[in-house]
């Protein structure tokens, strides 16, 4: 069974989600991992364009709202996950090699502003839905909400590994300094609340996801549940497997639209498989030699046997 397209939506943004193999906890109790997530965060961002609102590090999992106006969410991902992997590797001693990552990251569209504040307010309440804490503030992690709602944009440093060690090739003596370059990160304010004060859509924001807390906190309770607490989070052993955690497989559903309005959820779905099935038309044409065949917009070109040269060269 093939797997669904992802279609680029320049105009609508999206819940992006990337997990560990094994949902193995490879981002827990690691400052240095975090601070190096983030810069390439903000190096990619600002690389393709992409319009950030909400971003989370799980022990196991990242979660991202973000959107992408040049219609380049595949090239960010693949770049972005390809450091996240390296990252891992490199600065987590427990880890043993091989594959970070899982299967393939998550993409659900996100229609509306108010399905994005929905699942800004989700990203940012994952600590205390997953017992992890029951406040925010106690997160031992970096938690993206206080700068997102109060504008604050943080500087990180990247290296260019790539390009210092191709250098180091040709000049032993290269230095590390010299393939340094500072990124900012920051973060979109949530549509609809353009006309506030910043002090204001600060002290909105965190009256909203006051409200939403207790109402997990309150549902976990009488489902007689807890929270682990910084103490026992700083206890979790890097690589180690969560009690529970979402798992799935190529086959498990996994919803294409997220929408707190089931009306809008039914015609963005009815727009999305209008799309693939334009998509699957094309595609079939494409592999049976036809290479002018015209995709639908967001969409890519499926692998083919035939060389960028004839998928170049004038009809």
């Amino acid at each position: 069974m093939a797997l669904h397209p992802r279609i680029e939506t320049p105009d609508t943004p999206c819940l992006c989600t990337s997990r560990t193999r094994n949902s193995e906890l490879w981002f827990v109790n690691n400052e240095r991992l975090h601070d190096a997530i983030l810069g390439y965060l903000a190096k990619y961002t600002d690389t393709y364009q992409a319009t950030l609102y909400a971003f989370a590090i799980e022990g196991n999992h990242l979660h991202t709202d973000i959107l992408f106006p040049q219609e380049n969410r595949s090239g960010f991902m693949r770049a972005f996950n390809s450091q996240v992997a390296r990252s891992v590797q490199r600065l987590v001693p427990e880890f043993p090699g091989g594959s970070v990552l899982g299967r393939r990251y998550s993409n659900e569209i996100l229609p509306d502003g108010a399905d994005l504040e929905e699942y800004f307010f989700y990203v940012a309440l994952q600590p205390v839905q997953d017992g992890q804490v029951e406040f925010i503030r106690d997160f031992d992690g970096y938690h993206f909400f206080h700068d997102a709602v109060y504008g604050i944009e943080r500087e990180f440093k990247v290296v260019d590994y790539k390009r210092f060690n191709a250098a180091r090739k040709k000049n032993p003596g290269a230095l590390l300094l010299d393939f340094i370059t500072t990124y900012t990160l920051k973060y979109e304010r949530l549509p609809g609340y353009e006309h506030l004060s910043q002090k204001d859509y600060a002290k909105l924001m965190y009256k909203k996801l006051e409200k939403r807390r207790l109402k997990i906190v309150a549902d976990r309770r009488a489902a007689g549940l807890g929270f682990a607490g910084r103490v026992r989070r700083s206890l979790v052993i890097p690589g180690s497997r969560p009690f529970s955690t979402k798992r799935s497989s190529r086959h498990s559903h996994r919803p294409r639209v997220l929408s707190v309005c089931p009306i809008r959820r039914a015609e963005w779905l009815r727009w999305y498989f209008e799309i693939y099935d334009q998509y699957k038309a094309a595609s079939k044409l494409f592999r049976a030699g036809f290479l002018d065949t015209v995709f639908p917009s967001g969409t890519y070109r499926p692998w083919t046997k035939y060389s960028a040269a004839q998928l170049t060269a004038p009809n």
